[in-house]
């Protein structure tokens, strides 16, 4: 099995270096256009998905409705609770500034999820969804945020941090074979045209 897991497209938050983590914000026209961009390098691939699992954020799903119907994929989007953005407490709706990072990492913020938090969140999510004999899919499109792809590539890339900028619509491959294997990660489809 191989899961393509893409970053949702650009929302006025993201252009705007706000926090949005779990606020429902909708993707913005170049979000949507990041969407169809994606689509059409994955086309270039000919990958022919046969399972859709999205967050159930507005900007996931809209993401994942923009490359289904740009690639023509009539497969369902199952919703996933697990791929929900990271719970960014009281810093969510505001603007990153200096010191925030440093509050991250330290686990400064209040009602923040931790990074162990999210990590275990994410792990058992794949852990289940691996081993469950319903997803014998060979290829699924996943779309996620940020912090939940930074959280499987913590686990499974020696050099990776929560610090790697994941651009919108980055394209993050992992494969499995009794383990988690990363084929490749922040994969920017607009380099690849």
């Amino acid at each position: 099995m191989r899961i393509y897991i893409i970053r949702h497209g650009q929302t006025d938050a993201n252009k705007n270096a706000i926090i949005q983590g779990r606020t429902d914000n909708p993707l913005n026209e170049t979000g949507r256009l990041q969407a169809k961009q994606t689509a059409k390098y994955l086309k270039s691939l000919n990958l022919d998905f046969d399972y859709c699992v999205s967050s159930p954020l507005d900007r996931a799903i809209e993401t994942a409705k923009i490359i289904k119907d740009s690639m023509g994929l009539k497969i369902k989007t199952h919703i996933e609770d697990e791929l929900i953005e990271r719970d960014f407490g009281d810093f969510d709706g505001n603007r990153i500034e200096e010191g925030y990072f440093e509050a991250v990492h330290e686990g400064l913020i209040p009602g923040m999820e931790t990074d162990e938090q999210i990590e275990k969140r994410v792990k058992i999510f794949f852990k289940l969804f691996f081993n469950d004999n319903s997803h014998k899919h060979k290829q699924v499109l996943m779309i996620a945020h940020s912090h939940v792809i930074k959280a499987i590539l913590v686990q499974n890339l020696p050099n990776f941090d929560y610090d790697t900028v994941l651009t919108n619509c980055s394209i993050n491959i992992l494969s499995f074979d009794q383990e988690i294997k990363v084929i490749d990660y922040n994969i920017n489809p607009l380099d690849q045209a």
